[in-house]
């Protein structure tokens, strides 16, 4: 089985390996491990998958804050989702028509105003459109309807002002509600920090304007070790997972269900007969040298 290579980032004291959020790695109860360039291997215990949420609050453009300290467990090119409350609009209160356009029968009129949420999908934003139901043999509009609710962080005080597409406008008043749905943003972490009590998250790019506060979450693989990490700190360290060689002269390990373990082992012993030819070699040369 070839092994397993990934980006992982551990404390130093700790057993527990965070793999990068954008990897899923096979493990095996038992395995070894190299991580970053310490050639001291450890062994594998377990693993799961968690989903890490937390409430953030936004700094800046590309910048947001959760209580606690997320080191090692968020890491930079972590792949994070970003939901936060939006509202849409539930029913008409009132209406006024102070233009003398002529509407007609299932005309569509938008709402204007507020600030919309858009997503991967909808880059630009989904107002609240509404639909002409009834009008009088003038033209007068006697009923309205809401064709679309549209999606907003901040939704546009009443009176708003809806508006066709020959730019008449009537004033609306809104019932908004919580939207029913939630918008998920994609978010590349760039680079985390830990101050005064708070890990601080920046982002490749921007969130949405008016977006102050929210839920992050990411899915994240913890690879448990037999032991606490000696060496220091990491972040985003090269590991591998080897699976059937040892972790540096790649001898081949024999597993307990292996049944033809003869070809294995005699494998295993012409590495090791390479290897202390080589080591004589080495140990005869430095015996002929003349200091």
């Amino acid at each position: 089985m070839k092994p397993e290579i990934f980006q992982g980032s551990i404390k130093k004291g700790t057993d527990q390996l965070f793999v990068s959020s954008t990897r899923k790695v096979l493990t095996k109860n038992g395995s070894t491990i190299l991580i970053g360039g310490n050639q001291v291997p450890y062994q594998i215990e377990t693993s799961e998958i968690i989903n890490l949420k937390r409430k953030f609050t936004r700094i800046d453009n590309n910048s947001i804050s959760v209580k606690g300290n997320f080191l090692y467990k968020i890491s930079p090119n972590d792949e994070a989702q970003i939901t936060f409350e939006e509202y849409e609009a539930e029913s008409i209160q009132s209406f006024e028509q102070k233009n003398n356009h002529k509407y007609e029968l299932g005309e569509k009129i938008y709402a204007q105003g507020g600030v919309s949420s858009s997503s991967n999908t909808n880059l630009t934003g989904e107002y609240a459109e509404l639909v002409v139901k009834k009008v009088d043999d003038k033209g007068k509009i006697l009923n309205l309807s809401i064709n679309s609710p549209g999606k907003y962080i901040y939704p546009p005080e009443n009176p708003v002002q809806v508006m066709n597409s020959h730019g008449e406008v009537i004033e609306v008043d809104f019932d908004f509600t919580e939207s029913i749905s939630a918008s998920i943003l994609q978010k590349t972490v760039s680079q985390v920090i830990y101050k005064d009590g708070q890990t601080i998250i920046n982002f490749n790019y921007s969130l949405p304007p008016k977006v102050d506060s929210g839920d992050i979450s990411l899915k994240k693989q913890i690879v448990y070790l037999n032991k606490g990490f000696n060496f220091g700190s990491l972040e985003n360290a090269i590991c591998e997972i080897s699976f059937d060689l040892s972790p540096l002269l790649k001898i081949p390990l024999i597993p307990s269900e292996a049944v033809q373990t003869n070809t294995m082992y005699n494998q295993g012993i012409k590495i090791l007969e390479e290897k202390i030819l080589e080591l004589e070699k080495r140990i005869s040369n430095v015996e002929n040298m003349n200091f």
